[in-house]
This record gives C-alpha cells, sequence and structure tokens, in this order.
C-alpha cells in the first residue's frame, strides 16, 4: 500500500480537480470534475478559469445552456454539469432532493399540499412545452392565469421551478432580456435502462478521479446523499487504498501514482469552488487556524489562495475603486509574482484592469 504526507495528498488532490489549468472547454472542466457548484454564475466562471487557461468569461458563456447545464444536481444545490453527464446524474439526484429541503414545507405552508404541488409542477411542465422558453417571473403569472393558488412575488415559483428541475421536467435556457429562463427538458429522465446502484459506482469512480485520495465522509459530505447509498457505491467503485498519514483512503489507480512535486504555483478560487466542497469538515484543504476565515458561517465559503492543493489565503474583488482591485488576505508568505501573475490573469478572464493589495 501507498502511503502519502498529507502534503504529498493535497497536491495530488489540486491535480486531480484540474488546476494545473490544460482543460480546453468549460464542458471539460465541469466533466472532469462532475459539476461546478453554480448558485452563484460569476463564481461559477471563475471556476473555469484556473482549470482552462485560454478560456475567458466570454468563451465560458458561450458554452453554457448547450455543451453545459446549469441545474440542481449534487446536495440539491445549483451545478454547471456536461450536458453528456445531465441524463445519469439528474437521475440519481433528482429523486432524492425534490423531496428534501425546506422547499415542501414552505410550499405546504403557501397551501400546496402534496397533491397541489404535482399539479402545479405537471402544469409548469405543460406551459412551457406549449410556450417556452419563459421567464420566471413570467413563469409564476402563467401558474397564477392557469389555476395555481400561489403568490407570483413569493417563494413558491422559486420552488416549484426547482421541484421540476430535479424531476427532469425542465431545464434552464438562455436569458431572456438578462432574465434566467427555462424551457422543457427534451432528455428522458431517467433514461432507458438506468441502474441507480450503477450510478453510484460510476458516480464514485469519477468523484475519485477528480477529489481522491479520499474518505467515505468526503464522498458522502460532496454528493448530499445518505451514508447507506453512498456506500453502495464507494464499496464497488474501481479504487485502490492508499495511506495519508495514518488515515487509510481510497483513490483511482492512476492517483496511487507519484504524488507530483511542490510548485509554488498560486491559484484564486472564486466563491464556493468545488475544490472545497469536495471533502467533509475535518479533512478540508484549509489550516485548523484560518477554518473559519474561508467558513465564517452562513453558509458562506471565501475566495481561496490556493498553493500546491492548500489554502494560504483569501481574496475578494472589491469595483468600488477608480480601478478594481483585488484585495488579498493571506494566512502564509507569499510569492507576490505569482500572486501578481494571477491577479492579472482574473483581469484577463474578465477583460477588465486590476491592481492588488495584500494583507497578513
Amino acid at each position: 500500500m501507498r502511503t502519502h504526507t498529507d502534503a504529498e495528498a493535497w497536491r495530488l488532490r489540486a491535480a486531480a480537480n484540474g488546476l494545473d489549468g490544460d482543460a480546453d472547454s468549460a464542458a471539460a472542466v465541469v466533466k472532469r470534475v462532475c459539476g461546478i457548484q453554480a448558485q452563484d454564475p460569476r463564481s461559477a466562471a471563475l471556476s473555469i478559469r484556473p482549470r482552462a487557461r485560454t478560456l475567458d468569461a466570454e468563451a465560458v458563456e458561450s458554452e453554457l445552456h448547450d455543451e453545459v447545464i446549469r441545474t440542481w444536481s449534487m446536495r440539491g444545490t445549483l451545478h454547471l454539469i456536461a450536458a453528456e453527464d445531465l441524463p445519469w446524474l439528474l437521475s440519481l439526484f433528482g429523486p432524492h432532493f425534490a423531496e428534501r429541503g425546506p422547499e415542501p414545507k414552505r410550499l405546504e405552508e403557501a397551501g400546496l399540499d402534496k397533491g397541489g404541488v404535482e399539479t402545479a409542477v405537471a402544469t409548469l411542465g405543460r406551459l412551457l412545452d406549449d410556450a417556452g422558453p419563459m421567464t420566471r417571473d413570467e413563469v409564476a403569472a402563467e401558474l397564477v392565469d392557469s389555476g395555481i393558488d400561489i403568490d407570483p412575488s413569493s417563494q413558491s415559483p422559486n420552488f416549484l421551478i426547482r421541484r421540476a428541475a430535479l424531476r427532469g421536467i425542465i431545464r434552464e435556457v438562455a436569458p431572456i432580456d438578462g432574465a434566467v429562463a427555462y424551457d422543457v427538458l427534451d432528455v428522458e429522465i431517467p433514461p432507458p435502462g438506468f441502474d441507480r446502484e450503477a450510478a453510484l459506482v460510476r458516480l464514485a469512480e469519477r468523484y475519485l478521479a477528480a477529489y481522491g485520495p479520499a474518505t467515505l465522509d468526503d464522498f458522502v459530505a460532496w454528493t448530499g446523499l445518505g451514508k447507506r447509498d453512498a456506500r453502495l457505491g464507494w464499496e464497488e467503485a474501481e479504487s485502490v487504498t492508499v495511506t495519508v498519514g495514518d488515515a487509510e483512503m481510497l483513490t483511482t489507480v492512476d492517483g496511487s501514482a507519484e504524488p507530483p512535486g511542490a510548485t509554488g504555483d498560486l491559484r484564486l478560487l472564486p466563491a464556493y469552488d468545488t475544490y472545497l466542497l469536495g471533502y467533509a469538515a475535518a479533512n478540508r484543504p484549509v489550516p485548523e487556524a484560518h477554518r473559519t476565515d474561508v467558513w465564517p458561517g452562513a453558509g458562506i465559503i471565501r475566495p481561496t489562495i490556493v498553493r500546491d492543493g492548500v489554502v494560504v489565503g483569501t481574496w475578494r474583488l472589491d469595483r468600488s475603486r477608480a480601478t478594481s482591485a483585488v484585495e488579498v488576505t493571506s494566512f502564509d508568505e507569499l510569492d507576490t509574482d505569482a500572486l501578481d501573475e494571477e491577479v492579472a490573469d482574473v483581469g484577463r478572464f474578465l477583460d477588465e484592469e486590476l491592481d492588488r493589495s495584500l494583507s497578513h
């Protein structure tokens, strides 16, 4: 059994997660990491940048709603998903998360019981099939006109949209006049021959290829699935066991090879980057003393600076100045030349000039 130090393991994970920047498309990135968290579209685009360093924001945008689809997936949250992965991922996560979260209770409080929700979701799909695409406000108005008793200014339309998307009925499409829009999903969910256990194994293998070495608890945290379901995939996945420190973890056969050497390269990752979301709390790539600097509470995950797979600082984009600036707070001594290169690349990606300030 191969043994890795913690530092070696984090370098392996960073390389597996694509932080070497050699992908050539947004679709290649989201396929490699099996989805990019995307409740914040700007952060999602900035997650593509360090993994595909020849792209800019316009190039990423050109792939959205075609090769890359934004919908609810892992952990029941919005992700950018490769279009070719959508059928099996949505078949796996949709039934699990459609009935979970605060939405069922909130919809019931708004006057929609389970039968009413089913009627509303079916009506939503029919409306979009007849006259889509529509924006959220258009969806809400049409639902009311169709006899669905909801307050269009409340969160109820959003909850119904999420439920319909998880059920594989609708999907997000290109914006209409700058507003998020939806249309019917023209893919059969679940696809013919879908096998849930086989999909769980496939998911575990894809996870290990992008996040290994890792533990079952890491896999549970990343998926949001219950431990029983996660274990079904985990135990059957093609993998090898390695030791990291004093813990046994799984990785892919390729992932058990010699880890890359330390480079000192820096990567600026945005808020909610998938690399930070890939592990259970006990195995996150953040020094213990700085956990709350990255996870301050209320579900926030701040933008981070990663060196050799480990978080060494945080940053924020300040647009209140005459020239926008990246404000950096470091946890350790940083190579300012490497930092300036990353800041310049963020500016290139966004097509704007950026200054940089550094504090400890």
